[in-house]
């Protein structure tokens, strides 16, 4: 885990890439040498020492040289990789993941983007030909930004530092799952698209979930894990404890936050260590921590600031407590019908459903996925998401709508494969979560709500007339309240809002018209919730 920075064919280059740098500072805890291997060509990273900490400098090269990689993320199958390719007879220097990633390319190409099973972002440089080869992750758990101009690209893990680096220039971010190259970008993962949807079995899904748990707990260090109580964090905690009975859960909350009595519940039932952050959102330092937040998250929708807020107070608490990893529950609610829209909408057809679920997927990377990255690098923390795993999501896709969701009291409800998985282990998976309707991630921790208390903040801060004029100042944003309009002159402050395209189009779920008696709110979709 780490923050890159690349210029390639950018003139300035090592001047423009220790500008970025000492933008990233927080994502890692050592800089790693600067090198400009050919003329207007340079690359640096700031590092967090996960794996391999004293040999992982990078960037890495091939095992020919030919190849330099700069590199965010984490490989999960990289000892896999790495015996694999050592029996075709590669050396390897180190045990770092990098290496296994640049000896992969050069071996492969970019066929080995194929065969990789983790998280990503990384930018590798053909020293003899001086072309490039960046990629993202199939749903954009590991950020990657760039500004171009004309055959110059420069490449960083954040949108704020290519602002302060280069005067003028749109800001784009690469999409998930996609590669691009000095002549052409395209997509190298799609979802899988079975031919037979099946009903799933609980035994199998507690088989991959498992594996997915365990390939993220790292062999020789210690982790945590955000807990809500939920039924996501729930399973994840009990997968995990496997391997790290000790590994405490980390859960914020009001003191009426709704979390905190299954949370206790399963805490006391199993004897996990629970940490619990308290924090009380009617206080005078919530509006500054807000637009503190604002700045970090790189944000200003409220469906990604909201849990944001949550995410920065966990990971700042994590840190100090010495953790480098931690997990998270992300991506079950989109791949096994857990928000509102997704159960109504697999309720009428499985086609239906997949229209939405695809886009829920592929809003993530802009909102849950991103808030989790800005949060936890924030504080030299990695976060890692288990139901992200792709043989996880396969499963998730070839599972029929009627083994995603239960009528319950008249209602579709979803989750029904991971509420599934209690019924095999009802000693340590309490029923009492099993049972738990869905609520937003921020609702439940007792931090930000719809009610009249949280909507009181904006109303002290922004005034009728300064909204009307927000709304004409950014046009288009499409304003719609005070909240957004307060988040947005935060972010503004930070950064020339104006040149980063992506901020203008919303994070937002399109469900076709003609739904069945579908109401309004529930076409509303908050894609930050957990």
């Amino acid at each position: 885990m780490c923050g890159i920075a690349v210029a390639v064919n950018w003139e300035g280059a090592e001047d423009a890439v220790q500008r970025l740098i000492a933008g990233i500072l927080h994502r890692g805890d050592v800089t790693d040498p600067l090198i400009t291997p050919r003329h207007n060509v340079a690359m640096c990273t700031r590092r967090l020492r996960i794996v391999d900490t004293r040999q992982g400098v990078q960037p890495q090269s091939s095992f020919d040289g030919r190849l330099l990689v700069s590199f965010n993320g984490e490989i999960y199958n990289h000892a896999e990789l790495r015996r694999e390719m050592e029996q075709l007879g590669v050396p390897f220097r180190t045990e770092s993941d990098t290496e296994v990633l640049a000896n992969a390319l050069q071996v492969w190409g970019a066929q080995a983007l194929k065969r990789l099973i983790g998280m990503y972002a990384f930018v590798a440089i053909d020293t003899a030909t001086g072309e490039f080869l960046a990629a993202r992750d199939p749903f954009g758990v590991k950020p990657l930004y760039l500004i171009q101009s004309g055959t110059a690209f420069l490449f960083c893990s954040e949108i704020k530092p290519l602002l302060d680096t280069v005067a003028e220039g749109e800001v784009m971010l690469l999409p998930p799952g996609y590669l691009l190259t000095r002549n052409f970008c395209r997509q190298f993962y799609q979802l899988p698209q079975p031919a037979h949807l099946g009903m799933g079995s609980p035994e199998q899904l507690d088989a991959i979930l498992a594996e997915a748990v365990r390939s993220r707990i790292p062999p020789d260090m210690k982790a945590a894990a955000l807990f809500s109580g939920g039924i996501d964090s729930t399973l994840m905690m009990h997968y995990a404890r496997r391997h790290q009975p000790d590994m405490p859960g980390y859960i914020i909350a009001s003191r009426d936050a709704p979390d905190i009595r299954y949370a206790r519940h399963y805490a006391d039932m199993t004897g996990m260590e629970m940490r619990e952050i308290p924090f009380e959102a009617q206080s005078a330092e919530t509006l500054p921590l807000l637009e503190t937040v604002v700045g970090v998250a790189e944000a200003f929708e409220p469906a990604i600031v909201r849990p944001a807020l949550y995410g920065y107070l966990i990971s700042r608490r994590i840190h100090q407590d010495g953790y480098r990893v931690a997990l998270c529950g992300e991506g079950a609610d989109e791949l096994f019908a857990g928000y509102g829209p997704l159960e109504h909408v697999f309720a009428q057809s499985n086609a239906l459903g997949r229209n939405v679920q695809e886009q829920c997927l592929s809003m993530m990377h802009r909102a849950n996925l991103q808030r989790v990255d800005r949060c936890s690098m924030r504080f030299e923390l990695e976060i890692r998401e288990p139901f992200l795993d792709l043989a996880l999501v396969e499963y998730a896709c070839g599972l029929d709508a009627g083994a995603l969701l239960k009528t319950v009291d008249g209602l579709p409800r979803g989750k029904q494969p991971l509420r599934a998985i209690y019924d095999l282990y009802p000693d340590s998976l309490p029923a009492l979560i099993r049972d738990r309707r869905k609520i937003q991630f921020d609702e439940g921790a007792g931090i930000a709500s719809e009610a009249d208390a949280w909507s009181a903040l904006f109303e002290d801060a922004v005034s009728d007339a300064a909204l009307e004029d927000g709304k004409k100042e950014f046009s288009a944003f499409e304003i719609a309240s005070k909240e957004e309009l307060f988040y947005l002159r935060a972010l503004s402050r930070s950064m020339d809002v104006n040149r980063v395209s992506h901020l203008k189009s919303r994070t937002r779920l399109y469900v076709p018209e003609n739904t069945e008696a579908m109401p309004e709110v529930m076409k509303k979709l908050r894609p930050a919730g957990a």
